[in-house]
């Protein structure tokens, strides 16, 4: 998103929230271009509209409002976390012989959820009732927390994320010499 672009934003949101009002434009104007820049100018104005259509407070977002407006529209395709149970349970009847099959043809954040093709596996030899009930809703946990972890990440700007790795290899070789 360039700077224009946000301007043509804030002015979307002015016209349409009459108490948004700032002390300086230019630098209200820079701030958001800072959070918005990597977000497509596109996908942001129709965080925005989507944000006027569905939000009654009757006060103005803020950037990182729209990047979840933004993120929702785009999740909205990812399995329930009943869904992936269903894709789940169906994979621990066939797990016996062929955990490594199932685990394979389960989507990306559902295996993170499960683990292994090992984890099926020994689900699979778990009594029907615990399978029901305990391995369900902490694979369903686990599953909530595979997605709202992905949707931070997602959220995070790629050079930020840049800087936090390279603060990360930084300070790792620094933990293993101590250990």
């Amino acid at each position: 998103m360039t700077l224009e672009e946000t301007k043509k934003l804030l002015m979307a949101i002015d016209a349409t929230y009459p108490t948004f009002k700032t002390e300086n434009p230019m630098v209200t104007a820079e701030t958001w271009h800072w959070a918005l820049e990597e977000h497509p100018a596109e996908a942001i104005m129709a965080a925005l509209k989507i944000y006027i259509n569905t939000n009654n407070t009757g006060f103005a977002p803020s950037p990182s409002q729209l990047i979840g407006a933004m993120q929702s529209v785009r999740h909205s395709e990812e399995l329930t976390e009943g869904e992936a149970w269903t894709m789940v349970k169906k994979a621990i009847g066939d797990s016996g012989y062929h955990a490594q099959e199932r685990f394979d043809e389960l989507p990306e954040i559902v295996q993170k959820a499960v683990g292994s093709p090992s984890t099926l596996r020994g689900w699979g030899m778990c009594d029907s009732e615990d399978v029901n009930t305990v391995i369900m809703s902490n694979f369903q946990r686990a599953y909530k927390a595979e997605l709202s972890r992905k949707e931070f990440v997602e959220s995070v700007p790629a050079a930020l994320s840049d800087v936090i790795k390279g603060l990360a290899e930084k300070v790792s070789p620094r933990i293993e010499e101590n250990e």
